[in-house]
């Protein structure tokens, strides 16, 4: 049975909520900027028709338009923190650091397209996010300090983030926008396949396999997105781990 706290909620639209959940099947909501993040445990979101498991410490956001529902079966409560930021403060903020800010602002608020998983490290939001996690106990506290300018807070980070999602974006220059829409979550789901198996062997075939495209339009596509051929990166994450490992670090990828 799904047990979700409502930690604090106003009239304009921010919110903030825990939710510790064994097993569920149902339709998720997303308002005009939402962060659904998983502290521990593993959610499996179906986004607009597409696939995207949520591990520890990942997260996705989305807008009024992203269509959800989550399957949760675990043996052991999965923890999640969900957070919906008023249009009102990510208005404010894109005006404030863009200097272009509508269509910008249009993307991030209106697009389907800005919805991609991320895991909490290289990412400013993820930094603010491992703070909320860390008092997830606490958080329903009377005087857990919740209010506006913790919004605001997020909002800027959240900025921050979405200009590369962006930019990254904007790179595909077909003609339909439905197209560059689709082929960026193709690429993107590769690239976060190369994530999690890159200590395995797996080749450019199986990747591409996973972006649904053949090798040549991937690698192209990839090269195109990302500044790097996808040999390139699999082989920096590689040698990045090898670094790490000769110098005694833990690395988690």
């Amino acid at each position: 049975m799904p047990i979700n706290r409502s930690i604090f909620s106003d009239h304009e639209g921010n919110s903030l909520r825990l939710s510790s959940v064994l097993q569920t099947e149902e339709q998720v909501f997303f308002e005009k900027f939402s962060i659904k993040y998983v502290v521990s445990g593993k959610e499996n979101y179906t986004v607009n028709n597409r696939k995207i498991d949520l591990n520890e410490g990942e997260y996705i956001t989305g807008n009024c338009n992203t269509t959800s529902t989550v399957l949760i079966d675990n043996p052991i409560p999965v923890r999640g923190i969900c957070v919906d930021i008023a249009e009102q403060i990510i208005t404010e903020v894109i005006e404030h650091k863009i200097q272009n800010p509508n269509k910008f602002g249009q993307f991030i608020l209106e697009q389907q397209w800005m919805v991609q998983k991320s895991s909490l490290k290289n990412n400013t939001l993820g930094h603010e996010l491992i703070k909320i996690a860390a008092e997830f106990d606490n958080l329903s506290k009377v005087d857990y300090p919740v209010n506006k300018s913790f919004f605001y807070t997020l909002a800027e980070s959240i900025i921050n983030d979405q200009v590369r999602i962006y930019q990254d974006f904007s790179k595909l220059k077909f003609v339909k926008e439905e197209t560059n829409g689709h082929l960026f979550n193709f690429i993107n789901d590769a690239k976060n396949y190369i994530d999690y198996n890159f200590l395995k062997e797996i080749s450019i075939e199986n990747i591409a396999n996973e972006a649904k495209l053949s090798e040549y339009h991937f690698m192209r596509l990839f090269k195109t997105v990302f500044n790097k051929s996808p040999y390139q990166y699999l082989l920096e994450k590689k040698t990045r781990i090898r670094s790490l490992a000769v110098k005694g670090q833990v690395f988690n990828s």
